[in-house]
């Protein structure tokens, strides 16, 4: 009987454990002129750095797979560093879980009410992780996995594809988005880094990650030039603002804001925590930042409370569609529609009175 794996092992790929404060891989016998000739491989002090390490040195061939434990391996190694690293970090998880759950299960065995069965376990609270929204997002993640499973030719059809398999049915949030004035009402309360914030997010309408990415080497004499985080994987556009005098004015505003020597625009000033530094990690998440949303929000009334993401939806809103497509950085106008346009859409009724 093989022994049984270290609690703090469980869930990492064959022959991966954590040791000395890393991800080692320990080589099969054999195979160590492929691993510099050493017998346990050092990949890395994070998960994601690990799987890249990892995708470096080895190479998958077709018909190598059996078990779904293999193919989600396969897929950390080469889908997933391709993708946003708060994605990576959030697919990495959710894999992670399903290597626990079913990684020792045949591939092409896999039938869709098993993931009826593994969709019902997740939202059961078994796993760290749970309710209806949370089994979605891990489904949909393996689902892409089964999907790749097919162009890699281990599957000829796909055991969730529509028809077959359904997600839990989720609601549209609500979100109140508040109008400009009561933005720029409730902003007297904020500290300065907020208040600059919010200021230069009306004026733009950039996601959370890009306006905390933003350095003073994105400002020219003419313009805010901006890769969008987002998609700079794929594509190299910019969104480039003129710099108006509006503009000038609150960069200005936001570069007044403590500590003065950063690069950054938004930046931390805890001497703790690293004076000057970023609000936004190299994982993409923001913190940092988040408590400090939070905590203004706590002062404000219950009803006159906004999320962050809401003044893009605000910022999305205003002027015709095709300037605040252009403006929120979509490929096409059809995403500003569905997902930021919140006005109601005028039109004029019928005339009874029509001429000949």
């Amino acid at each position: 009987m093989p022994k049984r794996r270290n609690k703090e092992h469980k869930g990492l790929p064959r022959g991966w454990r954590w040791k000395c404060g890393a991800y080692q891989y320990r080589v099969p016998v054999g195979q160590e002129h492929l691993w510099d000739g050493k017998k346990e491989f050092r990949l890395g002090k994070t998960l994601s750095e690990a799987h890249r390490v990892f995708a470096n040195r080895i190479a998958s061939a077709d018909g190598a797979i059996t078990t779904i434990a293999q193919l989600i391996d396969r897929y950390l190694v080469e889908v997933t560093p391709t993708k946003a690293k708060r994605t990576q970090k959030d697919e990495i998880k959710y894999l992670t879980n399903f290597r626990k759950l079913i990684g020792e299960n045949d591939v092409a065995s896999f039938k869709p009410h098993h993931a009826y069965a593994i969709r019902d376990h997740i939202k059961s609270g078994v796993t760290k992780g749970t309710g209806e929204k949370q089994a979605n997002r891990h489904m949909s993640a393996l689902k892409h996995v089964f999907t790749k499973s097919i162009e890699w030719g281990l599957r000829e059809v796909h055991p969730m594809h529509n028809g077959v398999f359904k997600m839990f049915p989720e609601k549209k949030s609500k979100m109140r988005i508040p109008t400009e004035e009561e933005v720029r009402e409730a902003i007297k309360i904020a500290n300065p880094m907020l208040q600059a914030y919010c200021k230069l997010k009306l004026l733009t309408g950039l996601r959370l990650t890009d306006m905390l990415s933003l350095t003073v080497g994105n400002i020219t004499a003419d313009a805010l030039v901006v890769t969008p985080r987002k998609t700079e994987d794929r594509t190299d556009e910019t969104i480039s603002f003129v710099m108006t005098d509006e503009l000038k004015a609150v960069i200005k505003e936001v570069r007044a804001v403590p500590p003065l020597n950063s690069i950054y625009l938004f930046k931390n000033h805890r001497r703790n925590r690293g004076v000057g530094e970023a609000l936004i990690k190299p994982d993409g998440t923001t913190t940092g930042f988040d408590s400090q949303w939070q905590r203004w929000q706590q002062k404000l009334p219950k009803e006159k409370r906004f999320a962050e993401r809401s003044l893009r939806n605000l910022v999305g809103s205003e002027d015709d569609l095709q300037t605040a497509s252009e403006r929120l950085g979509h490929a096409s106008t059809a995403t500003t529609k569905k997902f930021y346009r919140n006005k109601p859409t005028e039109v004029f009724p019928l005339s009874s009175h029509k001429t000949g």
